[in-house]
């Protein structure tokens, strides 16, 4: 295994700082505005052992503070569907809190954040806050107590908050300038040195690309069969109707040949 270190910005990484109670409270008080009591992790084991997700979905941090719950999301790749996806944590987390005859306001209030290192909605603001709002009556209070954020790291130079400006500056650039990165890096610099850990990241993250590697090989390989497949039954049907002429024109001409699959529902 080559010698590799992980950066915060590594979700495994983000995981495992993040399962640190004191840097977690304060990193969701910079994100949230508000001071964060007693943190209860739901999925801490996730830190240490990197393993398959047993349920519909993985989440980085998962935890619960009083009457809240906590889901923190660390995104480096762009996420197309970002809003899906939160969409659907939100279900799972939603899921999992309501137990059988309970009602409906005993759902906990809920905080869905993903850190992105990118900017998730292209308007070069450093914090999006999503909230459901009633088109007819914009003021009308939904009731439904969850949030969504997705944070944008490139654009730390715009955020006023000093924590939040620090962490997104941390986060994108690598560099512990304040007190809350420079605690986090600490950390960071720490977990490194567990070898043994580190090693298991990068060979799961390894396996992982492989898997996904051989996948899209497959699929493309799986793409081109049902291709030469469908091109076949179309010259066959083509001799058989005595039509040569069009099946000359369909192997030069990709539009006529899509209007010949229509035509014999190919």
């Amino acid at each position: 295994m080559r010698s590799q270190n992980l950066a915060f910005s590594d979700r495994w990484m983000f995981n495992r700082v993040m399962c640190e109670e004191d840097v977690c409270r304060r990193v969701l008080r910079a994100i949230l505005g508000f001071d964060i009591g007693r943190i209860e992790y739901l999925n801490a084991e996730q830190a240490i052992e990197p393993a398959a997700a047993s349920r519909g979905v993985r989440m980085d941090v998962f935890a619960r503070e009083g009457g809240k719950v906590y889901d923190i999301e660390m995104q480096v790749e762009r996420e197309p569907s970002l809003g899906r996806r939160m969409r659907y944590y939100q279900a799972v987390i939603d899921a999992g809190e309501l137990e059988p005859g309970c009602g409906f306001n005993m759902l906990p209030e809920s905080f869905v954040v993903f850190v992105c290192c990118y900017d998730p909605y292209g308007a070069g603001a450093p914090v999006y806050r999503i909230e459901r709002t009633c088109l007819e009556r914009p003021r009308a209070e939904i009731g439904d107590d969850s949030h969504w954020l997705a944070l944008n790291a490139h654009a730390w130079e715009a955020e006023t908050r000093s924590d939040l400006r620090d962490m997104l500056h941390y986060v994108q650039t690598g560099k512990a300038d304040g007190a809350l990165s420079r605690d986090i890096d600490s950390l960071v610099l720490t977990y490194n040195q567990d070898r043994e850990w580190v090693n298991r990241v990068l060979t799961y993250e390894q396996d992982t690309e492989i898997r996904c590697q051989r996948a899209r090989a497959e699929g493309i390989e799986q793409g081109i069969e049902q291709g030469e497949a469908r091109l076949l039954a179309l010259a066959q049907r083509l001799s058989a109707a005595g039509r040569l002429d069009d099946l000359l024109r369909a192997a030069d001409d990709s539009a006529y040949r899509d209007a010949l699959f229509e035509e014999f529902e190919l």
